[in-house]
């Protein structure tokens, strides 16, 4: 589609695990198998799962930072694996990443001025120096941090302050798409309603689109337009955050929804807690059927010999279950 700023098709990404006197590879970790979304210009897509599903894993393909084993992904119509360098020099820019942790992700050694002038030089996109130096300091103030606080280094702010500083430092280059790899997850409850109030006004000011990779269900349902579930790998449920939230199709996404916290009292008498048994299969050793299909309480012979396709719930809606299909 034209509005499509992103589009994944396919994207597989197995990491070799080695072993042996020779050290061969003799297995390989599914971390993102088969995945496909897009993302339109200026919204919002929350990729939620648990722990070890992939999630992170995708965001840093996207970017580039970790390659890819197949699929393509294609930004603002351009396929990223397929340009000339100069080009890829400019998509690079475009594309920006929010770490999960502030305090891993600044450079020690640099004071904020020259964390957040980083891009800006690399790029050059100020050949003035005193321009750069106001340009530092607008994004300090357009992220909630004083200008007279540039020369100091990352150990003097607190958590929700480094995070400010790691979106100024994705600000720095003007991008269009940022990925956000749990970037409140490390903090305080207050402090990550400000990051994402933050997050939303840059946002509407900037018309950004972002993919929000996070586990916390009641976050993703504030800042999203669409949501993507992944499971092993696999993204099994896609649809608008109404949708999602509002009639779950997957079995999976039942469970993650049910075990969020209910926050009015109507909420926690409507509720209901899915307990899923057994275990998470080896992300090495995948099952050829539903990969769901060990933990599932629908689940029939037929859905562990053969994976399911997707089933098209309309509206956008679809999910990959044998139930719906």
């Amino acid at each position: 589609m034209q509005n499509n700023l992103l589009e994944v098709k396919h994207l597989k990404k197995y990491f070799p695990v080695t072993g042996g006197f020779l050290n061969r590879t003799v297995a390989e970790v599914h971390a993102a198998d088969d995945v496909s979304f897009s993302i339109k210009k200026g919204e919002v897509l929350g990729l939620v799962g648990e722990s070890g599903c992939g999630k992170s894993t995708v965001g840093r393909v996207l970017l580039g930072l970790t390659p890819r084993t197949s699929g393509e992904i294609w930004f603002d119509g351009t396929e990223t694996g397929s340009v000339p360098k100069e080009r890829a020099r400019d998509l690079r820019r475009r594309m920006q990443m929010v770490f999960q942790d502030p305090f891993s992700s600044l450079d020690p050694r640099m004071n904020v001025s020259d964390i957040i002038a980083e891009g800006i030089l690399a790029y050059k996109l100020y050949e003035n120096k005193s321009e750069v130096g106001d340009r530092v300091a607008d994004l300090m103030q357009q992220c909630g941090l004083f200008p007279d606080q540039a020369y100091r280094y990352a150990h003097q702010f607190s958590g929700g302050q480094r995070q400010r500083i790691c979106i100024a430092r994705a600000l720095a280059t003007d991008p269009d798409f940022i990925v956000l790899d749990e970037a409140v997850s490390a903090l305080d409850v207050s402090i990550q309603a400000q990051i994402i109030n933050l997050l939303k006004d840059l946002q509407e000011a900037r018309g950004l689109t972002y993919l929000f990779i996070s586990h916390d269900l009641n976050i993703v349902r504030f800042i999203s337009d669409s949501v993507a579930v992944m499971y092993l790998g696999q993204i099994v449920e896609y649809g608008t955050k109404e949708q999602i939230f509002g009639a779950p199709a997957h079995p999976y996404t039942q469970a993650l929804l049910s075990a969020a916290p209910a926050f009015t009292p109507e909420e926690k008498r409507n509720k209901q807690r899915i307990i899923l048994t057994g275990d998470v299969p080896s992300p090495t050793d995948v099952p050829s059927g539903c990969r769901f299909a060990a933990r599932c309480p629908y689940a029939e012979e037929a859905c562990k010999a053969e994976a399911p396709a997707f089933a098209d719930l309309g509206d956008g809606h679809i999910c990959r279950c044998r139930k719906h299909l």
